[in-house]
Parts: structure tokens; C-alpha cells; sequence
């Protein structure tokens, strides 16, 4: 029996969390966070926006009034069908791999990093 390698480069935090995903095709929306690692997450979305699809993430840490942002891009699709305890449920979702981290549109710049 062969076993499957695991192709992630990084390893996955299982953490829900609400993030806001921003689009040009359909603007704002939220969305639930089911995990995230360094180099991307997986975002559970009702219809996920098309592959290659360059969206904007905004969360936050609990307890922390920053808000993290990060351009990334759909990378994969996400149709799961699984048993719950009241019977089949679906999920449906995307894979996004961040593209780089950006500070957040209209925070102020802290003091200690003023030049």
C-alpha cells in the first residue's frame, strides 16, 4: 500500500475565525477561516470566486484592535461533503495562498515606526 506524501510546506493551524474578503467582482463579504499557515488558508465561501481570483483579507487576533491584511489569490476549490450528528452536511470553499501582507487601509502608523 502506497501512502500519500503531504505536499504543504507549512503546517496548518485549525483556528474559525471571521475574515472579510474583498473583491473586485462582488466587493465586500464574510467569510469563516478553518485554518491558516503561513502561506495561505482555507476559507469556507457559499460560492467561491474563481480560480486565480486576487481578493484582499482583512482579520483580526482576538483581544487585538489590529487588523491583519494580505493580498492573495484563489487557489483551489472546495466541495466537501461530510457526516454531522443531524445527518449529510456540505461545505463549500477555497484555498487562498497570500501574496504578500499590507498594512491596514486607514490605520494610523504607530509612532515608533515614524521616521
Amino acid at each position: 500500500m502506497r501512502v500519500a506524501q503531504e505536499r504543504r510546506g507549512s503546517s496548518r493551524i485549525d483556528k474559525v475565525f471571521p475574515v472579510l474578503v474583498f473583491s473586485e467582482e462582488v466587493g465586500e463579504q464574510w467569510c469563516v477561516a478553518r485554518n491558516i499557515s503561513e502561506t495561505g488558508m482555507f476559507i469556507e465561501m457559499p460560492e467561491p470566486l474563481p480560480l486565480r481570483t486576487k481578493v484582499i483579507i482583512r482579520f483580526q487576533m482576538p483581544g487585538d484592535e489590529a487588523a491583519i491584511c494580505a493580498i492573495a489569490r484563489i487557489q483551489n476549490h472546495y466541495y466537501l461533503q461530510y457526516a454531522g450528528s443531524d445527518g449529510l452536511r456540505a461545505l463549500t470553499g477555497a484555498g487562498l495562498r497570500f501574496l504578500r501582507f499590507v498594512p491596514e487601509i486607514g490605520a494610523p502608523v504607530p509612532e515608533d515606526r515614524l521616521h
